[in-house]
């Protein structure tokens, strides 16, 4: 378990569920317990389009030796993840053609400078 004499647990509690609604039976108890830093994080982000790379970036870490969370963190994660993204915060990007480009015509001509 973490070190958690920092946080305020029960006033980070009371934000999550206030922002979760009547989505409040998917609040992360294991991960209040467990990993309260990553709480601090949710319950700041929420709303913003950086906690959805945030909570993807948990469930599959890009750095090596990671071991991952037990099951019951993970199905947490995951909730909030489908939660979040259901806010439709984060442009959605099919990975396809030109559709991650803000402006493709001004990255082709960049591209064409290069040669």
């Amino acid at each position: 378990m973490e070190n958690s004499e920092n946080t305020d647990v029960s006033e980070l509690r009371a934000k999550l569920m206030a922002l979760l609604g009547e989505d409040k039976k998917y609040y992360p108890t294991q991960i209040e317990e467990r990993f309260p830093r990553i709480l601090v994080q949710i319950v700041a982000q929420w709303g913003k389009p950086e906690l959805d790379g945030y909570l993807n970036e948990l469930m599959l870490p890009n750095r090596p030796g990671r071991q991952g969370f037990p099951p019951a963190i993970a199905m947490e994660i995951f909730h909030l993840v489908n939660l979040h993204s259901a806010l439709n915060l984060t442009p959605q990007n099919s990975g396809t053609g030109w559709s991650g480009v803000d402006n493709p015509e001004q990255f082709k001509k960049a591209l064409q400078r290069e040669d």
